[in-house]
């Protein structure tokens, strides 16, 4: 119940008058100040819970992420729903992607939404029926259907061997500048979701995640599987999930291809800075 928890998201609380709210567009950009010219600081995806700190009165709202990072989004990418914050019946995603329709037919009209991996729905029933079409809830209150293969009826926390595999699943995607989805991941960003599926929320940027307490250092010659590999010359700026044997996965860029890849410490780009390992392992 505790992962699930995590899974649904909990609204944060901080000073002064907040109310919750939920992301209703598969992926939204989180700004540093707000406007669309400035720099993108992260992402929401559909149906996370975020609190709303400031309305500029402008068609720009300043939330706080479940993480904490906070900045600016689009007013109308947020909408007020506090049945679907509370629900026992919000599931993730299983697949990369999921289109989400208006009838429970893929012919007659697109997809209102194509979601990212993770993202949240509220399912009208909590049992699955084993029907290929399952009703459920959007953001706005509205009735809409997706299909039964897309989504993790029974979501638990992965472990850690789990998540070595589970990494090569994203393997290909692009890398995005603030990315935190499917439709494209940062550093950081994929490291963070990966981390997620075991339970564990780190922080949202790679050099905050080596600060981590959850982390510890780890001598580069007593790297083991599935510890955290951090790279930059004079500060940290990169991150990746050691996959043993000299091997390393993590969204960047090699040559002229910016994506998820598995690369080799001997041949990397990437300088070498630290290593940090789960404290419990």
């Amino acid at each position: 119940m505790r992962f699930l928890s995590l899974i649904i998201g909990l609204s944060m609380t901080v000073a002064g008058c907040l109310w919750s709210d939920v992301i209703n567009q598969p992926v939204v950009n989180v700004y540093i100040q707000p406007q669309d010219n400035t720099e993108v600081d992260s992402q929401a995806i559909y149906g996370t819970t975020v609190s709303v700190i400031e309305d500029n009165g402008s068609g720009w709202s300043k939330i706080q992420m479940p993480d904490q990072l906070t900045g600016w989004v689009k007013s109308s990418q947020v909408t007020r729903n506090d049945a679907f914050e509370k629900s026992n019946l919000l599931r993730p995603l299983r697949n990369l992607f999921a289109h989400i329709y208006r009838v429970k037919d893929t012919t007659p009209y697109p997809p209102l939404l194509t979601i990212p991996y993770g993202a949240k729905v509220k399912l009208v029933s909590g049992e699955d029926s084993g029907e290929r079409w399952v009703p459920i809830e959007l953001v706005t209150g509205e009735q809409a259907w997706i299909q039964r293969g897309d989504i993790d009826f029974s979501p638990r926390p992965k472990t850690l061997p789990e998540i070595l595999a589970f990494s090569k699943k994203f393997i290909g995607l692009p890398y995005t500048w603030g990315g935190t989805s499917s439709y494209g991941y940062d550093c950081s960003g994929f490291i963070q979701m990966l981390f997620k599926e075991m339970g564990i929320l780190l922080p949202r940027n790679s050099r905050d995640q080596a600060q981590s307490s959850l982390l510890v250092p780890v001598a580069k010659d007593g790297m083991l599987p599935g510890d955290l590999i951090f790279f930059g010359e004079s500060r940290i700026t990169h991150v990746g999930l050691y996959l043993g044997n000299g091997e390393v996965i993590y969204s960047g860029v090699r040559g002229e291809t910016p994506t998820v890849m598995i690369d080799h410490l001997q041949t990397t780009k990437y300088v070498f800075n630290a290593a940090r390992r789960l404290g419990s392992r």
